[in-house]
């Protein structure tokens, strides 16, 4: 009797440790806020979405800076899907928004875009144009930019 009481406080011992375990991950945050302390991050506003993955953006100094979405790829305007994902960007952070822009130190200009993340009332409008289905990740990109080990790059397709 007293070795299966043993075998049953042992059993009890370890689902409760691995509960403890599963529980510990589970509310881990998932690593997608942005320290302005260590990025170079501009606050302004939008001036323009110009396509699903592309904006004008007008700083708080008065500097108009294009912006190409760090990983994010969605189809040319003139493409299926293409108007859509720009009114859905429209929608999300439409001229006037305040905005913050963090530029993506792995990569280099695009086509005289700079390229970063693009927020608009703390959310990323990276993220929610591959949550919403209007863009693809580039994995092309996975690699060189800084951004490509966040949670969402990771889900949508960055290794």
């Amino acid at each position: 009797m007293g070795n299966m009481l043993k075998a049953m406080s042992m059993m009890l011992i370890s689902v409760i440790g691995i509960g403890i375990v599963a529980y510990s991950i589970s509310t881990t945050p998932p690593d997608t806020s942005i320290n302005c302390d260590d990025q170079i991050c501009t606050t302004g506003t939008i001036a323009q979405v110009v396509d699903g993955d592309t904006v004008k953006f007008l700083s708080d100094n008065g500097d108009e800076i294009v912006i190409r979405l760090a990983l994010v790829n969605a189809a040319e305007r003139t493409d299926v899907g293409g108007e859509e994902a720009k009114i859905f960007a429209e929608s999300q952070c439409s001229a006037g928004s305040e905005s913050v822009f963090i530029l993506d130190r792995g990569q280099k200009p695009s086509f005289d875009r700079e390229v970063g993340l693009v927020f608009c009332s703390e959310i990323s409008l990276n993220e929610l144009l591959l949550e919403n289905n209007y863009a693809e990740i580039d994995p092309r990109f996975c690699g060189r930019s800084e951004f490509g080990g966040l949670d969402w790059a990771i889900k949508y397709g960055c290794d």
